[in-house]
């Protein structure tokens, strides 16, 4: 025990705010070290002809200060030299993450749509009206290259993962397998881990997902559902042809498997061609305007034939009830307006000059051309080590491990274009140092 007692307890105050302020002023002079034990409460406050009680509250200032710790049983002792902060390292270029920056054109377009339903109290609310409009503004949102799905078959999901999640939790049971690409969605592989679903890969070539692997395995073993995520592909940035994808339906047909197909970023390519879902009934095709417009706007549209309606319905319940009706009604405006079009096309043009950029620093390693709102940079080496390299040089990127959906997978990283321009062109630049060649 440290036989210690200040110099004296000096100012006007209460004197258990004089005591704390002495046992700091101690500590600073190195008349207090860290790990020194502090007199009993009982025994100090008999020194100082103080109250136990102004004993105890100092002790309790000072820790609250950080200079005193308490451990019961044992007493009270000077806290551990605070750690020197570490050096300020780079600045962290975040090009990890896909989101659209939320700003800029998009906001200008809501604003008027917020005003508009800020001054018409009923704007929001009259659910029936509003899903048949919802479900209007989906159908038009996910039609492209003569597919025109009927709105009664559309629904608004709370976003894309909530609408995988819930087509996932209706098609697939607990240990049953669903058939995606050794590279693939983190939502999917969350939600597989959620629900406990087990994933099973087949490769992939220039085109996408192989037809013939699909069918080797379908053979093998007892598949529930396909996973396909055919235009701008996450995190490859591969669009399928119009052959393959018809290849894929003539398998899914054959096996009797019901298809998850997702394209959270195929407004970006209004030239793709026809989803899965134009070939194969047995489809539940996914999109929504999140990834594409701004992170906020966090809404989904799911396709479904009739047959997979309620249990997708009762999924999607049970996962978030419904989407926020105010959200919806802003996407629903900006749809029916055409105005999230010309938003996805002006994006589109922006993406794809960033592509051209990533071609032009990093050369052959970049997979895809775009208008992806990613670059999907292959390596030779091990991704995990360039990751971490790429890091502490201040630029932060997603590594293969987030994607994999199997071991072993060939190495490569994910660099958004979604963030500023300038971010992305530093991104970049900095990244064409750190590869070799």
């Amino acid at each position: 025990m440290t036989i210690w007692e200040p110099a004296g307890l000096s100012g006007s105050g209460p004197r258990y705010l004089a005591l704390a302020d002495a046992i700091g002023v101690d500590i600073a002079a190195g008349r207090l070290a860290p790990g020194d034990r502090l007199p009993p409460q009982r025994e100090l406050a008999r020194r100082l002809g103080v109250t136990i009680a102004t004993v105890g509250r100092a002790y309790q200032v000072a820790a609250r200060r950080g200079l005193l710790t308490g451990e019961v049983g044992r007493g009270t002792f000077v806290a551990p030299a605070p750690t020197p902060p570490a050096a300020a390292g780079p600045p962290v270029l975040d090009v990890a993450a896909v989101h659209p920056p939320g700003h800029g054109p998009v906001h200008r377009a809501v604003a008027p749509i917020l005003h508009r339903i800020a001054a018409d109290p009923l704007a929001v609310g009259a659910e029936d009206a509003d899903a048949v409009r919802h479900r209007i503004a989906g159908a038009r949102w996910m039609a492209h290259a003569g597919w025109r799905p009927d709105p009664d078959t559309v629904e608004v999901t709370a976003g894309g993962q909530h609408g995988l999640a819930a087509a996932l939790a209706a098609v697939a049971q607990p240990r049953q397998v669903v058939v995606t690409t050794e590279l693939t969605n983190p939502g999917l592989l969350a939600a597989a881990r959620l629900l406990r679903v087990e994933l099973a890969t087949v490769p992939s070539d220039a085109a996408g997902a192989r037809p013939d692997a699909i069918d080797r395995l379908c053979a093998r073993r007892r598949v529930a559902a396909l996973h396909l995520h055919p235009t701008l592909h996450n995190p490859t940035g591969v669009t399928m042809p119009a052959d393959r994808r018809r290849e894929i339906a003539a398998v899914a047909a054959a096996h009797d498997l019901t298809v998850i197909e997702e394209d959270p970023f195929g407004a970006l390519r209004p030239d793709r061609p026809p989803p899965v879902a134009a070939w194969h009934p047995r489809t539940v095709h996914l999109t929504g305007i999140t990834k594409t417009l701004a992170p906020g706007l966090r809404i989904g549209y799911r396709y479904a034939p009739a047959s997979l309606a309620d249990p997708l319905r009762a999924a999607a319940r049970a996962l978030a009830w419904a989407p926020a009706p105010l959200v919806a009604e802003v996407a629903t405006q900006l749809v029916l307006s055409g105005t999230a079009h010309q938003l996805a096309a002006a994006r589109a043009a922006e993406l794809a000059g960033r592509a051209a950029l990533a071609r032009e620093l990093l050369g052959d390693r970049v997979a895809a051309a775009g208008p992806a709102p990613f670059a999907w940079v292959r390596l030779d080496h091990d991704a995990e080590a360039v990751t971490a390299l790429a890091r502490r040089r201040g630029v932060a990127v997603a590594g293969v491990d987030e994607f994999a959906a199997r071991r072993g997978v060939p190495p490569g990283l994910r660099v958004s274009l979604s963030a500023d321009e300038e971010t992305v062109r530093t991104a970049l630049r900095a990244l064409a140092r750190l590869l070799p060649g």
